[in-house]
This record gives C-alpha cells, structure tokens and sequence, in this order.
C-alpha cells in the first residue's frame, strides 16, 4: 500500500457523506479535549509548530557542533533538513516522518519559504549599493564577462552531452536550471559570504562586492531575455511583446513613482530619527503588491520586490530602519526554513543510482572551468595571485539563493529527486569548502590597503582630488576649510570635499552614518551639528563650478570611530583624509587642550586608511567662515623635504596648490654637509623625484616654486631649520616618516614625544612654538606591510 492510500484510508473517517470532508481547524483545544482515535497533529497550526520547534532545535544542535569549523549557519540548516527527511528519519523511522511532515504539510512549507523569498530579495535590493556601478572599473567588466561567456560556453557542452547520452526532453529543461543557477554569480550569497569571513569592507570584499554586482545584474538581462525568447518561440511574437511592455510598464512605475515616495518619506523623516512604523507597513504592504502584479505580468514573482528594493536610497534613515524591522524575521524564521525545506525534499539514497552525464560535466569541469574564468583576468589586472585564487573561490560560492531557485522551481522543472538532491549536495560541499580554503589564502591582517593607488602623488594631475575632512567641533571644520582654500580649486583641478562630523555616541543609542544630502528635516537632537554643516556648505557656496560638497555625520563609540572613517574613504576613493589633531591651542599660542582619545583616533586612522592622511596642526587665528575667505592675497607654503615616499606625497600636494599664483611655494630641500660623517647616506628615489620636478618647473617657468637646499651635520641642525620657519610661512607640509637610520632625523626619535607625527610633525606641535603658523604631517598610502616594515613604521601603542 502506498503512501497516498495511507493518507485517504487515514482521512476517511472524517467524510460525512461522499462528496463533503469533515472540517478540521488549524487549532487545537487542547490535549485533554481531544475525541477518541483523534490525531492531534491533524491540526495545521499545532503541526506547524511542533515542526518549527523541531527544526529549530535540531539546527541549533548541529551549528553548535560545527562552530569550531566556523561554517555558515546555511548548513546547519540544511542537515537538518536531510535528517528530518527522507535520508535518515524518512529511512529509519518512517511512521514517525510521516506523522510529523506528513505530505500535506508541504504546501504550507512552500508556502512560507516563497513569501520569505519575496521579502528576502527585497531586503536584497535594499542593502545593494548601486553606486559600485559608477567605480567598476575594466578588472571588474572583463572577469563578468568572461563569466559570462564561460556560461554558454559550460551550457552548450552540456546540452550537446545531453543530447547525445541521455536524450530526455524533461532533462533539456533541468540542465538550462542547473547550468544557470550553478555558472552564475549571486551578489547576495557573495555578500553573505564575505560578511560571514568579516572581509566585506577590505580591498578584496570591495573587488568581489563590484564583480558580483556587475554579474548580477547581467545575468537578470540575460534570463529574462531568454525567458521572453522562449514566449515568442512557443507563443506568438505578440504575446511576447505584451509581456514585455506590461513588465517595462511595472518596472517604470516602481523605479520612478515608489522612488518618489521614497524620498518623500525621507524628507518627512527628522534627521537621526527612525522611520515611522506606520510607514514601514505601508512598504511592506507594496512588496507584496509588486510580487503578485509582477507574477502577473509575466516576469517571476521576486524579480518585483527586488527592483523595488534597488529604489530605497541606500543607508539611514529608510534603508537602515527596513533592514533593522524585517532582516530579524526574514533571515531567523523564513530563510532557514527555506534551506531546512530543500533538505526534506532531497533524499541522498537516490543517488547510489548514478549521475547523468551532463550533470557530472557540470559539477566537475563547469566549476573548474568558472574558476579559471576568474582567475586568469584578476591575474592579469596584476591581482596578487593568492588574492586571484581567493576571488575566484569567492565568485564561485553556492548559498541560500542557489537553493531559494531550486526550491521555488522544484515542482515545475524537477521531475525526480536524484536531480534536486544532487543539487543541493553540491550547494552544500562549495558551501562548506570554500570559507576553509579563502582563510588559507587570503590575509585577513590587510583589511583596507589593496591594489588601487588612493593617494595624490600617483593620481592624475587634471582629476578631482578627494578629500576627506573630518571635524569634531566648528574650529576643526574651518581649519579644513582654510586649508582647501589653499588647495585652490578650479577647472585644471577640481576638489570633491566630504565633510564628516564625529561625534561621540553616548548612552545606549544606536551608532548612526547620517548623509545629510537627503534633504531630512532637521531635529532638535542634531541642532549642534549645523554650525559644521553650514561651514561645509559655505565652502561650496563660495566655488559652486569646481566642488562638490557632501557632508555626513558619524556617531559612534571613540574605540570604533575610526571604522566609520576609513569605510567612508574606501567607499568614496578618497586621495587624502584630513584629521585634526588632539592639541588645541588659543589666540596667545598657549595649549589648552590635549585629548587622548582623538589621539588613539589619529593614531588607529593612519595604521589602517585605505588613502593618504594629513594630521592638520592648526595655530591659526580664525574668527568664523568669512575670515577664510577675506585672506592674505599671498599664500606662505613650504615643504620640508627629506626624501621617503611621505615627503614626496606632501610635495606632491603643494605643487598641486601652487598652480594658483597666489600660493608661492617653497621647498626646502634638506642634505647632509660634508662634515656629517654620513656623505654616503643619499636617498637615490627621492632625489630623482625631485630634480625631476625642478627641470620641469624651469621649463614651465613656475616662478611661484623655488628650491631651497640646507645641509645639516644631524638632526639638531634640522630643528635648527624648523624654529627658524614658524615666522616665515603661512602653512608647512611634512612627512611623517622617514628611515630609522636617516641622520636628518638623528637624535629627534629618540625624544619624540607623539610618534603619531613622526619626528618632523613632533617639533611643529611642541611648546616652543607660538608662531599662527599650520602643519600639515602626511602620511601616503600604506599599500603593502612590506613597505611599513622597510620605513620602519611600528604600531602606534598610548595609555589610555
């Protein structure tokens, strides 16, 4: 007797004539209520619940055993499916299986795990930046598609083998499934994936992030072309014209009017606040009204909620109160169901049966094929080639995704279940093995710096220069702003200035990344951060052509404020971070402020940047945003050079100023006399860089440059030098570091008193000058630790 006979013979008793099934109510009154002979797991609700409360038991038994393999939660979630399915308690107990996942339980399964599909894309949508588009680069586009082209290429070969072997027509089908669903690249299992490794924000995580994007979004032209060729292949071109238009009419609407209503609920959003619950439901209400009309029109039924998701501006207050509302129940309730669901429906005793050709091809060739895809063009673009391996196993991992497909489309291309089960099988073996071996490869000691040149000395002469100007109160944003002045922008070289206040978070508050851009109406609560708002923006006012102005607001815990800095600057491709330093001095000269804290900020800022940093000693005399402007018709700068990589970035950014006449620069070339006892000491790089720089400026004819050389015995006469120019210019710039063994420096390290400075910066911030004079100290991008460790860098260690 079969299982389906079971099931009447067992329901029988509840007909009350031919025609007519006794009605049985998801609730139970309870055990001791219950009629003779009745089965209290008849009721959907209390069935319901006894299989969550199974599912989630059994789960967390297994990710506590697996924890120590540091394994993602999705497998977990998956044995537990194929435990509780017909693998093992299906096998072994099967009375037990079948009361407690009987086959009509399925439906409501199904059921759950398409409307969490719904929300989940929707949160997928939500959390995707859409500006990693604007920075792709030509890396990005060549491995996408060259994915793509592995696609068809790992497609055609399997349905050649296909038809030659196994010529099947329901396997045509399921191979165009698997081949897709296996060879492309999901920009939310990669997002995942990287949050899991705790590498999303490094140079690798942002590389990967932009090429899955990239890949992402091609494969939804790709698939839904395909689907619409196959409308008017098996249709009619008019139907599949109608389909098209009704699906364009949909997307129109959502990207266009919902963006709208967006950003209306935006501006009726004080700033710092969250969104209203009210019109939280009402966004949820629209997801599920996009998915139906979606399905109706003609394109899958998560595609909707997906565009819909892409339209939210990315980050507080919408974003993040969305994410903050739904991702609990999503990703704790509806996913891992979705996940234990494809393992019920697997039975791995199927597979003793064999594998069919095309399938096997897939799995073997087809993954490697990928790999190499990804591997050779990353290589090319001279990615280091454990980062290349690391990227291509990252590109190539399967997760919830690969199995929300599989199991959405199970009843309508799946025909048995050696298919589905091998399928999830190899969801759950990339799912396992590539965290293992991306930890072996990759070093996870180097979070931000990378591959890319973020800095000044290497970027292009006539680009816009990114910097980045943080402030903790309004002194600080002018002594910025005075200092971009400087910079003088103008049409040869445009400024993009990004203004972020740092506040310190206080109490048990939420941290926040506040985009004051987003046109929000102001609160109380965030009145003291319109003065800096207003300086930034008075900036802008007074050079509306050549800058752009964006001004954030970071509050957080000090011990982590620096993470909202340099992710800021990763995110923007900032050249240069501005930070302003602990010491704070009066309109006499005198100290009046020494925080610790900003410099432990300072100090974890320039040991883990993704740019240049310029730490801003400021002993100007400033009275207000108008002063900046209404400034000496010529500007005092100089440059203390010693050679090294910092003081080729410090004059790399003064010769950037010096193209307005009003900057007369002076640089101050600093070598050893003949009695030093160290002639031999010579910087070869650093000279040929600056003779180089001294030609072309003759050539030029730059009168406003001149070159200066003072020879010093040791690094007494270098202090020397540095009291003797407090009272000649308007702004210094400096290098932070220089060689262990460099006499110029000789005797200054030994009695630095901030080595976040370096010895140079360390003298400019001592007591003994009272001159209103600004430094400037440098430090230029930290590209590999090689690099640190040949300067003689170490890790910066205060009390707090």
């Amino acid at each position: 007797m079969n299982k389906e006979t079971t099931i009447l013979d067992d329901d029988f008793k509840y007909k009350m004539d031919g025609s007519c099934w006794k009605f049985v109510p998801p609730y139970s009154e309870g055990i001791w209520n219950l009629e003779p002979g009745e089965n209290i797991l008849k009721h959907s609700l209390l069935l319901l619940y006894v299989q969550l409360t199974l599912i989630f038991i059994l789960t967390s038994i297994i990710h506590f055993l697996l924890r120590r393999f540091q394994l993602p939660r999705l497998i977990s979630e998956t044995l537990a499916g194929l435990i509780l399915g017909p693998s093992v308690m299906g096998y072994f107990l099967p009375n037990v299986s079948n009361a407690l996942f009987p086959p009509q339980s399925e439906k409501i399964f199904y059921s759950l795990t398409i409307f969490g599909y719904i929300f989940f894309m929707f949160l997928i949508g939500v959390k995707m930046d859409l500006s990693l588009i604007t920075k792709l680069g030509k890396r990005e586009w060549c491995i996408s598609l060259s994915l793509m082209f592995n696609l068809l290429l790992v497609g055609v070969i399997c349905q050649t083998i296909s038809q030659i072997l196994e010529p099947q027509e329901y396997l045509d089908d399921w191979m165009d499934l698997f081949t897709a669903t296996t060879m492309l690249t999901s920009f939310p299992v990669v997002a995942c994936f990287l949050m899991h490794l705790k590498i999303i924000n490094s140079e690798l995580g942002h590389f990967a992030l932009s090429t899955a994007l990239l890949c992402d979004l091609q494969s939804v032209v790709l698939v839904n072309s395909y689907n619409y060729l196959d409308i008017i292949t098996n249709a009619s071109i008019r139907v599949g014209i109608k389909a098209m238009a009704l699906s364009l009419s949909l997307i129109v609407f959502v990207t266009i009017v919902l963006r709208r209503l967006m950003f209306w609920i935006i501006r009726r959003t004080p700033e710092g606040k969250p969104v209203k619950s009210s019109y939280t439901i009402f966004i949820v209400c629209l997801v599920i009204v996009v998915a139906v009309v979606g399905e109706t029109v003609g394109i899958q039924y998560f595609y909707g909620p997906f565009i819909f998701g892409l339209t939210v501006p990315t980050g507080p207050p919408l974003a993040s109160t969305l994410v903050e509302k739904l991702d609990t129940i999503v990703t704790g309730l509806f996913l891992p169901l979705m996940a234990t669901f494809c393992g019920l429906k697997s039975n791995l005793r199927v597979l003793s049966k064999g594998l069919s050709y095309p399938l096997v091809f897939g799995m073997t060739f087809g993954i490697f094929f990928k790999l190499i895809a990804v591997y050779l063009p990353a290589v090319w673009f001279n990615t280091q080639s454990t980062d290349a391996a690391a990227l291509s196993l990252i590109l190539t991992v399967k997760g919830i995704i690969e199995l929300g497909t599989f199991g959405t489309n199970f009843n309508k291309q799946v025909r048995n279940s050696g298919q589905f089960t091998v399928a999830v099988v190899l969801i759950l073996i990339l799912a396992s093995i590539i965290p293992i071996i991306v930890r072996k490869l990759h070093d996870f000691s180097n979070t931000y710096p990378g591959y890319q040149q973020r800095n000044i000395l290497h970027g292009a002469s006539n680009d816009d220069l990114r910097i980045l100007v943080c402030a903790h109160r309004q002194d600080d944003a002018l002594a910025g702003i005075r200092l971009l002045e400087i910079s003088h922008p103008m049409k040869e070289s445009p400024l993009s200035i990004y203004g972020l206040y740092l506040e310190p978070l206080t109490g048990g508050s939420t941290p926040l990344l506040i985009n004051h851009q987003l046109g929000q109406k102001y609160s109380k609560s965030g009145a003291h951060r319109q003065p800096i708002i207003h300086v930034f923006r008075y900036f802008k006012a007074e050079h509306p052509k050549f800058v752009q102005v964006q001004v954030f607001s970071a509050i957080s815990p000090p011990k982590v404020m620096h993470e909202d800095i340099c992710w800021l600057a990763f995110d923007k491709s900032i050249s240069l971070i501005i930070l302003p330093c602990h010491r704070k001095w009066n309109a006499k000269g005198e100290l009046i402020s020494d925080s610790q804290v900003l410099r432990n900020l300072n100090s974890k800022v320039l040991h883990k940047a993704p740019s240049s940093v310029g730490i801003l000693i400021d002993r100007s005399r400033i009275h207000g945003p108008s002063s900046i402007f209404v400034a000496p018709f010529v500007y005092r700068l100089a440059v203390l050079y010693m050679g090294g990589e910092d003081d080729m970035e410090a004059l790399a950014y003064a010769r950037r100023m010096a193209r307005s006449s009003r900057v007369h620069l002076t640089v101050i070339h600093i070598t050893l006399s003949k009695e030093s006892g160290y002639a031999r000491w010579t910087n070869t790089i650093g000279d040929e860089f600056l003779n180089g720089l001294r030609k072309n400026d003759e050539i030029l004819g730059n009168l406003n440059i001149i070159y200066k050389e003072e020879a010093v015995k040791d690094g007494s006469d270098t202090a020397m030098i540095i009291r003797s120019m407090e009272e000649k210019y308007d702004l210094v710039l400096v290098g932070r570091r220089h060689r262990n063994d460099s006499p110029f420096t000789l005797g200054l390290s030994e009695w630095c008193e901030l080595p976040e400075l370096g010895p140079i910066g360390d003298l400019f911030a001592s007591s003994d000058i009272t001159a209103s004079i600004s430094i400037l100290v440098i430090q230029q991008q930290i590209i590999r630790d090689e690099q640190n460790e040949a300067l003689g860098d170490q890790p910066l260690k205060f009390s707090k």
